[in-house]
Protein backbone atom coordinates (compact mmCIF):
# COMPACT_ATOMS: atom_id res chain seq x y z
CA UNK A 1 0.00 0.00 0.00
CA UNK A 2 2.83 2.39 0.89
CA UNK A 3 4.58 1.61 -2.38
CA UNK A 4 1.41 2.42 -4.33
CA UNK A 5 1.04 5.75 -2.49
CA UNK A 6 4.66 6.63 -3.27
CA UNK A 7 4.13 5.87 -6.94
CA UNK A 8 1.06 8.10 -7.00
CA UNK A 9 3.02 10.92 -5.40
CA UNK A 10 5.81 10.54 -7.96
CA UNK A 11 3.57 10.45 -11.02
CA UNK A 12 3.40 14.26 -11.47
CA UNK A 13 7.22 14.36 -11.46
CA UNK A 14 7.63 11.96 -14.36
CA UNK A 15 8.51 13.86 -17.52
CA UNK A 16 6.19 12.63 -20.27
CA UNK A 17 5.93 13.82 -23.85
CA UNK A 18 2.63 13.58 -25.72
CA UNK A 19 2.27 12.40 -29.31
CA UNK A 20 1.08 14.55 -32.19
CA UNK A 21 0.28 12.61 -35.36
CA UNK A 22 0.58 14.37 -38.71
CA UNK A 23 -2.71 13.04 -40.12
CA UNK A 24 -3.56 16.50 -41.50
CA UNK A 25 -0.46 16.48 -43.73
CA UNK A 26 -0.99 13.80 -46.43
CA UNK A 27 2.56 13.96 -47.80
CA UNK A 28 4.23 13.46 -44.41
CA UNK A 29 4.45 9.67 -44.50
CA UNK A 30 6.66 7.04 -42.93
CA UNK A 31 8.17 4.28 -45.07
CA UNK A 32 5.01 2.17 -44.81
CA UNK A 33 2.66 5.07 -45.60
CA UNK A 34 1.49 5.75 -42.03
CA UNK A 35 1.59 9.41 -40.94
CA UNK A 36 4.72 10.89 -39.40
CA UNK A 37 4.61 12.06 -35.79
CA UNK A 38 6.39 13.95 -33.05
CA UNK A 39 6.23 14.20 -29.27
CA UNK A 40 6.02 17.42 -27.29
CA UNK A 41 6.38 18.60 -23.73
CA UNK A 42 5.51 22.24 -23.09
CA UNK A 43 7.57 24.06 -20.49
CA UNK A 44 5.92 25.62 -17.48
CA UNK A 45 8.49 28.42 -17.41
CA UNK A 46 9.65 29.14 -20.97
CA UNK A 47 6.26 30.32 -22.22
CA UNK A 48 6.24 29.85 -25.99
CA UNK A 49 9.40 31.73 -26.90
CA UNK A 50 12.11 29.11 -26.19
CA UNK A 51 12.18 25.79 -28.02
CA UNK A 52 14.42 22.79 -28.57
CA UNK A 53 13.74 20.38 -31.44
CA UNK A 54 15.43 16.98 -31.27
CA UNK A 55 15.77 14.50 -34.16
CA UNK A 56 15.44 10.84 -33.27
CA UNK A 57 18.27 8.57 -34.43
CA UNK A 58 18.31 4.98 -35.58
CA UNK A 59 20.72 4.38 -38.48
CA UNK A 60 19.63 4.13 -42.10
CA UNK A 61 18.33 1.56 -44.53
CA UNK A 62 20.52 0.92 -47.55
CA UNK A 63 18.37 -0.60 -50.30
CA UNK A 64 14.76 -1.53 -51.01
CA UNK A 65 14.90 -4.86 -49.13
CA UNK A 66 16.57 -3.29 -46.12
CA UNK A 67 14.00 -0.46 -46.12
CA UNK A 68 11.16 -2.96 -46.49
CA UNK A 69 12.40 -4.64 -43.32
CA UNK A 70 12.66 -1.27 -41.61
CA UNK A 71 9.04 -0.48 -42.54
CA UNK A 72 7.94 -3.37 -40.31
CA UNK A 73 9.00 -1.56 -37.13
CA UNK A 74 8.91 1.84 -35.43
CA UNK A 75 11.78 3.22 -37.53
CA UNK A 76 9.59 2.85 -40.61
CA UNK A 77 6.02 2.94 -39.33
CA UNK A 78 4.05 5.01 -36.82
CA UNK A 79 1.35 2.37 -36.34
CA UNK A 80 2.71 1.26 -32.94
CA UNK A 81 3.85 4.61 -31.53
CA UNK A 82 2.73 4.98 -27.89
CA UNK A 83 0.66 7.94 -26.73
CA UNK A 84 3.47 9.18 -24.48
CA UNK A 85 7.22 8.69 -24.09
CA UNK A 86 9.77 9.77 -21.50
CA UNK A 87 11.70 12.92 -22.27
CA UNK A 88 15.24 12.45 -23.58
CA UNK A 89 18.35 12.92 -21.48
CA UNK A 90 21.61 14.82 -21.84
CA UNK A 91 21.37 17.94 -23.96
CA UNK A 92 17.57 17.45 -24.09
CA UNK A 93 17.09 16.67 -20.39
CA UNK A 94 14.66 18.57 -18.17
CA UNK A 95 17.11 18.19 -15.26
CA UNK A 96 18.86 21.56 -14.96
CA UNK A 97 21.80 19.99 -13.14
CA UNK A 98 22.50 17.91 -16.25
CA UNK A 99 21.28 20.38 -18.88
CA UNK A 100 21.48 23.95 -17.55
CA UNK A 101 21.07 25.49 -21.00
CA UNK A 102 17.88 23.96 -22.39
CA UNK A 103 16.23 22.22 -19.41
CA UNK A 104 13.35 24.71 -19.31
CA UNK A 105 12.78 24.99 -23.07
CA UNK A 106 9.70 23.60 -24.75
CA UNK A 107 10.87 20.18 -25.93
CA UNK A 108 9.99 18.41 -29.20
CA UNK A 109 11.13 14.90 -30.15
CA UNK A 110 10.82 14.30 -33.89
CA UNK A 111 10.17 10.65 -34.68
CA UNK A 112 12.36 9.15 -37.40
CA UNK A 113 10.65 6.83 -39.88
CA UNK A 114 11.91 7.61 -43.41
CA UNK A 115 15.20 5.68 -43.44
CA UNK A 116 17.41 8.60 -44.49
CA UNK A 117 17.72 11.24 -41.77
CA UNK A 118 14.57 13.21 -42.70
CA UNK A 119 15.94 13.70 -46.23
CA UNK A 120 13.66 11.60 -48.43
CA UNK A 121 11.80 13.68 -51.03
CA UNK A 122 10.18 11.12 -53.31
CA UNK A 123 6.68 12.09 -54.48
CA UNK A 124 5.79 8.58 -55.62
CA UNK A 125 6.65 5.27 -54.00
CA UNK A 126 8.99 2.31 -54.52
CA UNK A 127 7.57 -1.18 -54.90
CA UNK A 128 9.56 -4.02 -53.34
CA UNK A 129 9.40 -6.87 -55.83
CA UNK A 130 9.77 -9.67 -53.29
CA UNK A 131 6.96 -8.51 -50.98
CA UNK A 132 4.84 -6.06 -52.93
CA UNK A 133 5.37 -3.44 -50.22
CA UNK A 134 5.06 0.21 -51.23
CA UNK A 135 7.81 2.33 -49.66
CA UNK A 136 7.43 6.08 -49.15
CA UNK A 137 10.56 8.20 -48.75
CA UNK A 138 9.09 11.46 -47.37
CA UNK A 139 11.34 12.46 -44.49
CA UNK A 140 11.79 16.04 -45.66
CA UNK A 141 8.00 16.39 -45.89
CA UNK A 142 7.65 15.06 -42.33
CA UNK A 143 10.13 17.67 -41.10
CA UNK A 144 8.29 20.54 -42.78
CA UNK A 145 4.93 19.25 -41.51
CA UNK A 146 6.27 19.14 -37.93
CA UNK A 147 7.48 22.74 -38.15
CA UNK A 148 4.19 23.92 -39.65
CA UNK A 149 2.13 22.08 -37.04
CA UNK A 150 4.20 23.46 -34.17
CA UNK A 151 3.73 27.02 -35.42
CA UNK A 152 0.02 26.65 -36.24
CA UNK A 153 -1.15 24.52 -33.33
CA UNK A 154 1.39 24.41 -30.50
CA UNK A 155 2.35 28.03 -29.90
CA UNK A 156 5.72 28.04 -31.64
CA UNK A 157 4.60 31.12 -33.58
CA UNK A 158 5.98 33.04 -30.57
CA UNK A 159 9.43 31.43 -30.76
CA UNK A 160 12.44 33.69 -30.18
CA UNK A 161 15.16 31.19 -29.27
CA UNK A 162 15.47 27.83 -31.03
CA UNK A 163 18.00 25.02 -30.60
CA UNK A 164 18.13 22.12 -33.06
CA UNK A 165 19.66 18.84 -31.95
CA UNK A 166 19.58 15.09 -32.48
CA UNK A 167 21.68 11.99 -31.89
CA UNK A 168 23.33 9.50 -34.29
CA UNK A 169 21.25 9.46 -37.51
CA UNK A 170 19.43 12.34 -35.79
CA UNK A 171 22.79 14.04 -35.36
CA UNK A 172 23.32 13.72 -39.11
CA UNK A 173 19.80 15.14 -39.58
CA UNK A 174 20.90 18.14 -37.51
CA UNK A 175 23.79 18.83 -39.88
CA UNK A 176 21.72 18.27 -43.02
CA UNK A 177 18.81 20.48 -41.99
CA UNK A 178 20.37 23.11 -39.72
CA UNK A 179 19.99 25.98 -42.18
CA UNK A 180 16.65 24.76 -43.57
CA UNK A 181 14.98 24.62 -40.15
CA UNK A 182 15.96 28.18 -39.34
CA UNK A 183 14.81 29.43 -42.75
CA UNK A 184 11.53 27.50 -42.62
CA UNK A 185 10.66 28.62 -39.10
CA UNK A 186 11.43 32.24 -39.91
CA UNK A 187 9.25 31.95 -43.00
CA UNK A 188 6.39 30.47 -40.97
CA UNK A 189 6.52 33.07 -38.17
CA UNK A 190 7.26 35.97 -40.53
CA UNK A 191 10.27 37.37 -38.67
CA UNK A 192 13.88 36.52 -37.75
CA UNK A 193 14.68 34.54 -34.61
CA UNK A 194 16.64 36.33 -31.90
CA UNK A 195 18.83 33.25 -31.32
CA UNK A 196 19.31 30.04 -33.30
CA UNK A 197 21.93 27.33 -33.24
CA UNK A 198 22.36 23.58 -33.56
CA UNK A 199 24.05 20.95 -31.42
CA UNK A 200 24.46 17.72 -33.44
CA UNK A 201 25.27 14.73 -31.23
CA UNK A 202 27.42 11.91 -32.64
CA UNK A 203 26.41 12.74 -36.20
CA UNK A 204 29.74 13.58 -37.87
CA UNK A 205 30.09 10.24 -39.66
CA UNK A 206 33.06 9.69 -41.99
CA UNK A 207 30.85 7.98 -44.55
CA UNK A 208 33.16 8.47 -47.53
CA UNK A 209 36.00 6.54 -45.94
CA UNK A 210 37.32 3.05 -46.66
CA UNK A 211 37.12 0.32 -44.08
CA UNK A 212 40.32 -1.32 -42.82
CA UNK A 213 40.46 -3.45 -46.00
CA UNK A 214 40.24 -0.40 -48.30
CA UNK A 215 36.60 -1.08 -49.25
CA UNK A 216 34.10 1.80 -49.49
CA UNK A 217 31.28 -0.13 -47.81
CA UNK A 218 29.51 2.77 -46.05
CA UNK A 219 29.91 5.03 -49.05
CA UNK A 220 28.19 2.55 -51.36
CA UNK A 221 25.37 2.07 -48.86
CA UNK A 222 24.75 5.81 -48.57
CA UNK A 223 24.90 6.33 -52.33
CA UNK A 224 22.07 3.81 -52.66
CA UNK A 225 19.73 5.34 -50.08
CA UNK A 226 20.48 8.84 -51.38
CA UNK A 227 19.28 7.80 -54.83
CA UNK A 228 16.42 5.57 -53.65
CA UNK A 229 14.93 8.31 -51.46
CA UNK A 230 15.41 11.12 -54.01
CA UNK A 231 17.36 13.04 -51.37
CA UNK A 232 18.71 15.50 -53.94
CA UNK A 233 15.68 17.61 -53.02
CA UNK A 234 15.83 16.86 -49.30
CA UNK A 235 19.39 17.68 -48.23
CA UNK A 236 21.22 21.03 -47.98
CA UNK A 237 20.45 22.78 -51.26
CA UNK A 238 23.57 24.96 -51.25
CA UNK A 239 25.62 21.76 -51.15
CA UNK A 240 23.71 20.33 -54.12
CA UNK A 241 24.18 23.57 -56.07
CA UNK A 242 27.89 23.55 -55.20
CA UNK A 243 28.30 19.97 -56.48
CA UNK A 244 27.57 20.04 -60.24
CA UNK A 245 28.78 16.46 -60.70
CA UNK A 246 25.57 14.52 -60.03
CA UNK A 247 27.57 11.36 -59.28
CA UNK A 248 29.08 13.15 -56.29
CA UNK A 249 25.92 14.81 -54.93
CA UNK A 250 25.35 11.89 -52.56
CA UNK A 251 28.13 13.44 -50.47
CA UNK A 252 25.59 16.14 -49.55
CA UNK A 253 23.97 13.36 -47.49
CA UNK A 254 27.06 13.38 -45.22
CA UNK A 255 28.08 15.73 -42.42
CA UNK A 256 31.68 16.49 -43.52
CA UNK A 257 30.46 17.74 -46.90
CA UNK A 258 27.42 19.67 -45.63
CA UNK A 259 29.43 21.39 -42.89
CA UNK A 260 31.25 23.25 -45.66
CA UNK A 261 27.98 25.06 -46.41
CA UNK A 262 26.28 25.55 -43.02
CA UNK A 263 25.82 29.24 -42.24
CA UNK A 264 24.22 29.14 -38.78
CA UNK A 265 25.97 28.73 -35.43
CA UNK A 266 26.73 25.07 -34.78
CA UNK A 267 28.44 23.35 -31.84
CA UNK A 268 29.40 19.77 -32.64
CA UNK A 269 29.30 17.17 -29.84
CA UNK A 270 31.10 13.96 -30.77
CA UNK A 271 33.85 11.45 -30.11
CA UNK A 272 36.98 11.36 -32.23
CA UNK A 273 36.69 7.57 -32.13
CA UNK A 274 32.97 6.92 -31.87
CA UNK A 275 32.02 3.33 -31.00
CA UNK A 276 29.40 3.13 -33.79
CA UNK A 277 31.78 4.49 -36.41
CA UNK A 278 34.51 2.10 -35.28
CA UNK A 279 32.40 -0.95 -35.96
CA UNK A 280 30.09 0.23 -38.72
CA UNK A 281 32.44 2.35 -40.86
CA UNK A 282 36.05 1.56 -40.06
CA UNK A 283 35.66 -2.18 -39.33
CA UNK A 284 32.52 -3.17 -41.23
CA UNK A 285 31.90 -5.30 -44.27
CA UNK A 286 29.11 -5.42 -46.82
CA UNK A 287 25.84 -7.27 -46.31
CA UNK A 288 24.23 -9.19 -49.16
CA UNK A 289 20.44 -9.14 -49.23
CA UNK A 290 19.42 -12.24 -51.15
CA UNK A 291 16.25 -13.23 -49.32
CA UNK A 292 12.77 -11.84 -48.80
CA UNK A 293 12.84 -9.04 -46.17
CA UNK A 294 12.08 -10.08 -42.59
CA UNK A 295 12.29 -8.39 -39.22
CA UNK A 296 15.56 -10.27 -38.57
CA UNK A 297 17.33 -8.94 -41.66
CA UNK A 298 20.65 -7.31 -40.67
CA UNK A 299 21.17 -3.58 -41.17
CA UNK A 300 24.87 -3.35 -41.93
CA UNK A 301 27.52 -5.84 -40.82
CA UNK A 302 29.34 -3.94 -38.11
CA UNK A 303 32.59 -5.02 -36.49
CA UNK A 304 33.01 -7.92 -38.90
CA UNK A 305 36.13 -6.93 -40.84
CA UNK A 306 38.44 -9.94 -40.80
CA UNK A 307 41.09 -9.67 -38.10
CA UNK A 308 39.51 -6.62 -36.48
CA UNK A 309 36.61 -8.21 -34.60
CA UNK A 310 38.22 -7.75 -31.18
CA UNK A 311 39.47 -4.23 -31.90
CA UNK A 312 35.89 -3.21 -32.80
CA UNK A 313 34.96 -3.78 -29.14
CA UNK A 314 37.24 -0.94 -28.02
CA UNK A 315 40.77 0.45 -28.34
CA UNK A 316 41.98 -1.57 -25.35
CA UNK A 317 41.43 -4.70 -27.47
CA UNK A 318 43.48 -3.45 -30.43
CA UNK A 319 47.05 -4.50 -31.08
CA UNK A 320 49.84 -1.99 -31.76
CA UNK A 321 49.36 -1.98 -35.52
CA UNK A 322 45.63 -1.50 -35.17
CA UNK A 323 46.10 1.39 -32.74
CA UNK A 324 47.99 3.22 -35.48
CA UNK A 325 44.83 2.86 -37.59
CA UNK A 326 42.68 4.12 -34.72
CA UNK A 327 44.79 7.24 -34.18
CA UNK A 328 44.81 7.91 -37.93
CA UNK A 329 40.99 7.77 -37.84
CA UNK A 330 40.97 10.25 -34.95
CA UNK A 331 43.25 12.59 -36.87
CA UNK A 332 41.13 12.39 -40.02
CA UNK A 333 38.00 13.10 -37.99
CA UNK A 334 39.43 16.28 -36.46
CA UNK A 335 40.95 17.51 -39.74
CA UNK A 336 37.70 17.11 -41.67
CA UNK A 337 35.73 18.84 -38.92
CA UNK A 338 38.01 21.80 -38.28
CA UNK A 339 38.76 22.35 -41.98
CA UNK A 340 35.11 22.93 -42.91
CA UNK A 341 33.86 26.49 -43.40
CA UNK A 342 30.81 25.87 -41.22
CA UNK A 343 33.06 25.06 -38.28
CA UNK A 344 35.19 28.14 -38.89
CA UNK A 345 32.21 30.54 -38.95
CA UNK A 346 31.74 33.00 -36.10
CA UNK A 347 29.95 31.45 -33.12
CA UNK A 348 30.55 27.86 -34.23
CA UNK A 349 32.76 25.29 -32.55
CA UNK A 350 32.92 21.80 -31.11
CA UNK A 351 33.46 19.61 -28.08
CA UNK A 352 35.22 16.49 -29.37
CA UNK A 353 36.14 14.00 -26.65
CA UNK A 354 38.15 10.78 -26.68
CA UNK A 355 35.61 8.44 -25.07
CA UNK A 356 34.79 5.22 -26.94
CA UNK A 357 31.04 5.70 -26.83
CA UNK A 358 28.10 6.81 -28.98
CA UNK A 359 25.63 9.59 -28.22
CA UNK A 360 27.25 10.47 -24.89
CA UNK A 361 25.66 13.93 -25.07
CA UNK A 362 22.25 12.25 -25.15
CA UNK A 363 22.67 10.78 -21.66
CA UNK A 364 24.20 11.41 -18.25
CA UNK A 365 27.77 11.57 -19.64
CA UNK A 366 26.78 14.98 -20.98
CA UNK A 367 27.37 16.19 -17.42
CA UNK A 368 30.52 14.18 -16.66
CA UNK A 369 32.81 14.17 -19.71
CA UNK A 370 35.36 16.98 -19.54
CA UNK A 371 38.20 18.40 -21.62
CA UNK A 372 40.85 20.50 -19.88
CA UNK A 373 38.63 20.68 -16.81
CA UNK A 374 35.55 21.95 -18.68
CA UNK A 375 32.45 19.75 -18.67
CA UNK A 376 30.62 19.20 -21.94
CA UNK A 377 27.40 20.70 -20.54
CA UNK A 378 29.27 23.86 -19.52
CA UNK A 379 30.97 24.16 -22.91
CA UNK A 380 27.54 24.08 -24.58
CA UNK A 381 26.18 26.64 -22.12
CA UNK A 382 29.09 28.97 -22.80
CA UNK A 383 28.64 28.58 -26.58
CA UNK A 384 24.89 29.23 -26.48
CA UNK A 385 25.29 32.33 -24.32
CA UNK A 386 28.08 33.67 -26.56
CA UNK A 387 26.06 33.60 -29.81
CA UNK A 388 25.90 37.13 -31.12
CA UNK A 389 28.21 38.42 -28.40
CA UNK A 390 31.67 36.83 -28.49
CA UNK A 391 33.72 34.17 -30.22
CA UNK A 392 33.27 30.48 -29.44
CA UNK A 393 35.92 28.31 -27.80
CA UNK A 394 36.34 24.78 -29.12
CA UNK A 395 37.53 21.73 -27.21
CA UNK A 396 39.48 19.18 -29.24
CA UNK A 397 40.80 15.72 -28.35
CA UNK A 398 44.18 14.11 -27.88
CA UNK A 399 45.12 10.85 -29.60
CA UNK A 400 45.03 7.45 -27.93
CA UNK A 401 48.39 6.22 -26.71
CA UNK A 402 50.13 3.49 -28.70
CA UNK A 403 49.53 1.24 -25.67
CA UNK A 404 45.76 1.88 -26.14
CA UNK A 405 45.52 4.25 -23.17
CA UNK A 406 42.81 6.90 -23.30
CA UNK A 407 44.22 10.35 -22.43
CA UNK A 408 40.88 11.53 -21.03
CA UNK A 409 40.30 10.34 -17.46
CA UNK A 410 36.70 11.61 -17.44
CA UNK A 411 35.70 8.85 -19.87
Amino acid sequence: MITQLLLLLLLPLIEAMDIRRLDAYPGAQCLDGTPGAYYIEKSSSAANNKWQLFFEGGGWCYNDKDCANRALGQLGSSSDYPATIDRQGGVASSDCDINPTFCEYNSVYMKYCDGNSFSGALDGSVTVEETGQELHFRGSYILDAILEDLVKNEGMDEVEELNLSGCSAGGLSTFLHSDHVRDKVQELVGRPLSKYGSTPVSGFFLMNRQNVHDEFVMAEQMKTIFSLSNATRGVHQACIEGTPDTDQQWLCNTAPEVLKYIENPIFVLDSSFDSWQAGCIMMNKAVEYDDTPTKDMPNGNCGSAAGWEECAAGPESCDNEQIYGVTEYQGSFVRLLTGAQGYQNDHSGAFIYECFTHCAAGGDQYATIAIDGVLMKDAVDSWWNSIGASSTKSFLPKLYGLDSTNPNASC
